[in-house]
């Protein structure tokens, strides 16, 4: 049984762009999408509504067809807690309106969430098919809301929370490979802060190289639409 590979980028704000863009162009080339997980707001300074550049960017991408995926509402800067980790269902509730509400205004609707550092509490779990999400990924797996059923299969991550020293990244390219040999639906994000060191990016990339190498088959997160 063949594996799936999802790769996913977070953190794509006006300081990344640049990064993610070639990262997003060089997988492109290579038949492997890319999911963009995007938030309105990113450490509480950006705002995806006053930057022309990145949502123009962002769009364009929604048009052609790119997976985007809700990424909170106040994306955390690397070091705070994760912003949906330990919500309560009404505070989750709160924020995920506030966040929807702001998207939509400015173009962007999507039916995928995933927290930052895909940390969930059971209470946003609990509210998230009040907003029309059908699918949520986390850190133990992807949650179909649909059905209720659930797939487990963890992330391996450079940067968001996780580690980016090469000794990581070398350990990433392993799992990849040893995760699509076995034939496991293979998850593979990083943060655009940390592809803005090219060593990053470059060896991101060979480990989604390496799982289709070992025969993972590279989708996005919309195929995964029954669990």
């Amino acid at each position: 049984m063949r594996g799936r590979l999802l790769v996913s980028v977070s953190s794509v704000f006006s300081d990344t762009l640049g990064a993610v863009k070639t990262l997003v162009s060089d997988l492109d080339a290579e038949g492997i999408p890319v999911s963009l997980l995007v938030a309105p707001h990113i450490d509480g300074n950006w705002h995806l509504a006053k930057d022309a550049d990145t949502k123009g960017w962002l769009l364009s991408q929604q048009e052609q067809g790119r997976a985007l995926i809700l990424n909170g509402f106040d994306q955390p800067a690397q070091g705070r807690r994760s912003e949906f980790a330990t919500l309560g269902a009404h505070e989750a509730r709160l924020r995920l309106a506030g966040s929807t509400r702001q998207m939509h205004k400015i173009g962007f609707d999507t039916d995928m969430f995933a927290p930052p550092r895909w940390r969930l509490s059971p209470g946003t779990l609990e509210v998230l098919p009040e907003f029309g999400f059908r699918l949520v990924a986390s850190t133990k797996g992807l949650h179909d809301l649909h059905t209720g059923d659930f797939q487990q299969c963890r992330n391996l991550s450079v940067g968001e929370g996780f580690g980016a020293a090469r000794w990581w990244r070398r350990n990433i390219i392993r799992a990849a490979e040893r995760g699509a040999a076995r034939g496991n639906t293979i998850r593979l994000s990083a943060s655009g802060r940390n592809l803005l060191d090219k060593k990053v990016a470059r060896d991101f990339q060979k480990a989604a190289l390496a799982a289709v190498a070992k025969g993972a088959d590279p989708g996005d997160y919309r195929d995964v639409a029954t669990i």
